[in-house]
């Protein structure tokens, strides 16, 4: 890949809207990047590369803040998982940490190591750490941008190695070791264009339709122009939907975005808004939509630092205004800690969404045929406490083969996708039917 040659746009630019680039001098404005109207040259071919202000900046940043705050370049905040596939919530924390240590060794290429500890937060043991970083081995990113003189769509690799000891000790004295791709390292040290995140915060995000908005709008809320027009396709693959899941636009945004948009505004130090306006329709049907990121007044930022020091249990009451808060000094039991933020059941479309996640997450650990030969049917309160998936199996053969075989496997991959919410597994078969009686 030719040094400088590939330039990432944003999400607006496959929309047809305003295009969110870098500039050929590196000029930035404010620490979130710059809105430019016109298309970068393309580098030529022998241009040696320089750090980018994202390299520069993460650098200083990671100096003075440690994991604090994160940098990210925007090319990969806008970036999205190639083949209808998606990170879990967990990898996609892991995989920040992972750029922000990058960045501050100038993006250098080279088998890095992450201490454990600073991912501990998010897996309560070292088969979710290893897990997520095998997840995010196995995937690669789409970007859009002009190459050689062209529009192109690049396929990216995230990491080209990683290392899995033999013997996961459940101690935080080991560390995580990685090496990313050189094109993908590209990205991030030409980059002038970067988010700023906060550590605190994006550890505390429970969705991963969430955290990706909140990534983006980390990155867009100061500047001049922080409204973002996106089509629903290409809104759908930023925030990591399931392919072919909530085709209809009423459920997508019931399901995700109306969600996303209540957590990150109680987390983050912007507001989000989605005006009804500024929707653009064919008909009857919702073509694209307007997203504005807008800062924060001093008593709104105040209650959002307030809210991220409180206990988590009872956030999502509070988040539809609510009260259901955890007394200082007091330990929340299962239900205030657990079924009591969890709100409602999934309904068929939700569980059907998680099942697509989950068949990804699953790949290469239980055999495809397996998979194959089952179906979501529900969501469940599990008996000794907590909530569980239920799986429709084609034979009975196949749920004890999965049950005796497979059940840890699928246990640890839905625990982590949804961040501990739903943390068991059962698998049914279809009812036998009852012989007719003989006819007289």
């Amino acid at each position: 890949m030719p040094a400088g040659g590939l330039v990432v746009l944003g999400p607006q630019d496959l929309a047809g809207g305003a295009i969110i680039e870098g500039t050929a001098d590196g000029v930035a404005a404010g620490a979130t990047g710059i809105v430019s109207p016109s298309l970068p040259a393309v580098a030529a071919e022998d241009t040696v590369p320089s750090a980018g202000l994202t390299a520069r900046v993460a650098s200083a940043t990671f100096e003075r803040d440690g994991y604090k705050h994160l940098i990210k370049a925007a090319e990969a905040v806008y970036s999205y998982p190639a083949n209808g596939t998606r990170l879990s919530l967990p990898a996609q924390k892991m995989l920040n940490f992972m750029i922000h240590l990058a960045g501050s060794q100038n993006f250098a290429n080279k088998l890095y190591r992450l201490p454990k500890r600073v991912v501990r937060g998010n897996h309560k043991g070292n088969e979710r750490i290893f897990d997520a970083l095998k997840e995010i081995f196995d995937s690669s990113l789409v970007v859009i941008g002009p190459f050689r003189g062209r529009r192109s769509r690049a396929e990216l690799r995230i990491l080209s190695s990683y290392v899995r000891p033999e013997e996961e000790e459940d101690s935080d004295a080991a560390d995580i070791h990685f090496q990313f791709t050189d094109a993908f390292l590209e990205i991030q040290r030409s980059s002038q264009l970067w988010a700023k995140l906060s550590g605190p915060a994006m550890v505390k995000v429970t969705s991963t339709y969430a955290l990706k908005l909140y990534e983006i709008g980390m990155q867009r809320y100061q500047m001049d122009f922080p409204s973002l027009e996106l089509d629903i396709d290409t809104l759908r693959k930023l925030l990591n939907v399931p392919e072919g899941a909530y085709k209809d636009f009423g459920i997508l945004r019931t399901r995700t975005i109306d969600r996303a948009i209540a957590e990150v505004n109680q987390l983050a130090p912007f507001r989000v808004t989605m005006p009804e306006d500024r929707m653009k329709r064919k008909g009857r049907k919702i073509e694209a939509v307007t997203l504005d990121f807008l800062a924060k007044d001093e008593e709104e930022a105040a209650e959002t630092y307030l809210e991220r020091e409180r206990h988590s249990a009872g956030r999502r009451a509070r988040r539809i205004g609510s009260v259901d808060s955890v007394a200082e000094g007091e330990t929340a039991g299962p239900v205030e800690a657990g079924l009591a933020d969890l709100g409602p059941l999934p309904d068929a479309d939700d569980v059907t969404a998680l099942w697509a996640a989950l068949l990804h997450a699953l790949k290469d650990k239980v055999p495809t045929p397996l998979l194959g030969g089952m179906e979501p049917e529900r969501v469940e309160e599990a008996p000794q406490g907590g909530r569980r998936l239920v799986l429709k199996a084609k034979t009975a053969a196949m749920a004890d083969t999965a049950r005796m075989n497979h059940w840890p496997s699928f246990k640890s991959a839905l625990s982590s996708l949804t961040g501990g919410m739903i943390e068991d597994v059962a698998f049914e078969v279809p009812a036998k039917r009852a012989k007719a009686a003989p006819k007289e």
